[in-house]
C-alpha cells in the first residue's frame, strides 16, 4: 500500500522534475555556448556536431525501447516531422544560438521568459488550450503566466546596463529580434508536439528522425556559411565538452523529455518552467563566472516561483475537474454511440 502510494506520488510528481532538470541543462548550455563563442568559432557547425550526436543518442533509445512497438512512417508523417525539425530546432536553436554573438546568456534566457505568453496565445488560437477565464482555474493560469514574465522583466530590468550592452546597440536590437523570433518558433514547435504524438506515438523515434532532420538542414546551412575546412575544426577542451553537452544533454536528452512532457500534459504546462532557465542562468553565473548577485535578481526570481506555483496549482484543479467529469462524458458519448443501435 505504501509502495504502490510512493509510485502513484513519483509518477504525478515525474513531469514537473523532469521539466525542472530540463531547464538546468537548456541554463547550462546558455552560459557555456556564451562563453566558448567569444573564441570566434562557428555556432552553426558547433551545432550540426551536436545534432549528428543527438541523432546517435535518440536514434540508440529507439532501437532499444521501440523497435517492437515503432509505428508506421508513412509520407506524411515525415514531411510533417521534417516541418518540425526546420521550425523547432533548426530555425529556433540556429537563431538563438547566433544571438549570443551580440548579446549576453542572460538576456537571452530573459527573452526565453516570453515563451510562456507566446505559447498561451498560440494555444488559445488553435483552440488547443481553453481560455476559461470563467473559472477560478483558468484565471490562475493566466495570472501565473503574467507573473512569471513580470518576474523575468523585473529580474533584467535591475540588473545594470553594464551586463545588457555588451555589443553596439544596432547589434544588440539584432541580436534581441533574433532570440524573439527564435523563441516564437520554439513556441510553436512545442505547441505542435502534442498534436504530432497523436500522430506518430513514439518519442525516441520521433526525436531520432527529427534530428536527423535538423542535422541535414543546419548541415545545409553550415556548408554556405562555413566553407572553409579550417572552420570545421573543433579544439580539444570548451568547444568538444559543449558538442557534448549540447548533442547529448541540451539537444539529445531535453528534446525527448520536452517530447513527453508536451504529450502527457500540454504545451503551457511545459512553456510556464522556461522562467526556470532564467533563474539557473543566474545561479550559474553568480557561482561558476563570479557575476553580480542583484537585488532585483533575487526579487524577479522569487516572482517567477511564485507565478509558477500559481499556474501548476491552477493546471491541478483544472485537472482535477475534467478527471471528475470525464466519467460523465464517457458514459454519454457510450449512450450517444449506442442509441443508433436501437433504432430498428
Amino acid at each position: 500500500m505504501v509502495g504502490s502510494s510512493i509510485m502513484s506520488g513519483a509518477i504525478k510528481i515525474a513531469p514537473h522534475a523532469t521539466m525542472i532538470v530540463v531547464q538546468a541543462i537548456t541554463a547550462g548550455y546558455f552560459v557555456l555556448t556564451n562563453t566558448i563563442l567569444v573564441t570566434g568559432i562557428s555556432s552553426t557547425v558547433l551545432l550540426v556536431y551536436q545534432y549528428i550526436l543527438a541523432t546517435i543518442f535518440a536514434g540508440a533509445l529507439s532501437f532499444i525501447f521501440e523497435r517492437r512497438n515503432r509505428p508506421p512512417l508513412t509520407l506524411p508523417i515525415f514531411f510533417w516531422i521534417f516541418f518540425l525539425a526546420f521550425v523547432g530546432i533548426t530555425l529556433a536553436q540556429n537563431l538563438l544560438a547566433a544571438c549570443l554573438y551580440f548579446i549576453s546568456s542572460t538576456i537571452e534566457t530573459a527573452v526565453l521568459n516570453m515563451v510562456p505568453i507566446f505559447t498561451y496565445i498560440l494555444s488559445v488560437i488553435s483552440r488547443e488550450e481553453m481560455l476559461e477565464l470563467n473559472t477560478l482555474w483558468g484565471k490562475g493560469k493566466l495570472f501565473g503566466c503574467l507573473l512569471c514574465v513580470s518576474g523575468a522583466l523585473t529580474l533584467m530590468s535591475w540588473r545594470g546596463s553594464a551586463i545588457i550592452l555588451k555589443t553596439s546597440l544596432g547589434e544588440w536590437i539584432l541580436g534581441l529580434v533574433m532570440a524573439v523570433i527564435g523563441i516564437l518558433a520554439f513556441s510553436t514547435w512545442i505547441l505542435m508536439l502534442r498534436p504530432m504524438m497523436r500522430k506518430y506515438p513514439a518519442e525516441f523515434s520521433l526525436s531520432a528522425i527529427m534530428f536527423f532532420c535538423t542535422t541535414l538542414q543546419t548541415g545545409a546551412l553550415a556548408a554556405i556559411v562555413s566553407h572553409k575546412a579550417s572552420e570545421w575544426r573543433l579544439k580539444w577542451g570548451l568547444e568538444l565538452i559543449l558538442v557534448l553537452f549540447g548533442g547529448l544533454l541540451n539537444s539529445g536528452l531535453s528534446n525527448i523529455l520536452y517530447t513527453w512532457c508536451a504529450s502527457v500534459k500540454g504545451p503551457i504546462f511545459v512553456a510556464t518552467f522556461s522562467p526556470l532557465t532564467y533563474v539557473f542562468t543566474i545561479l550559474m553565473e553568480t557561482v561558476f563566472l563570479g557575476s553580480s548577485l542583484y537585488t532585483g535578481s533575487v526579487i524577479g526570481s522569487i516572482v517567477i516561483i511564485a507565478g509558477l506555483y500559481i499556474y501548476l496549482w491552477s493546471k491541478a484543479k483544472e485537472e482535477a475537474y475534467t478527471s471528475m467529469n470525464g466519467d460523465d462524458s464517457i458514459t454519454s458519448s457510450l449512450i450517444l454511440d449506442a442509441a443508433p443501435s436501437q433504432v430498428p
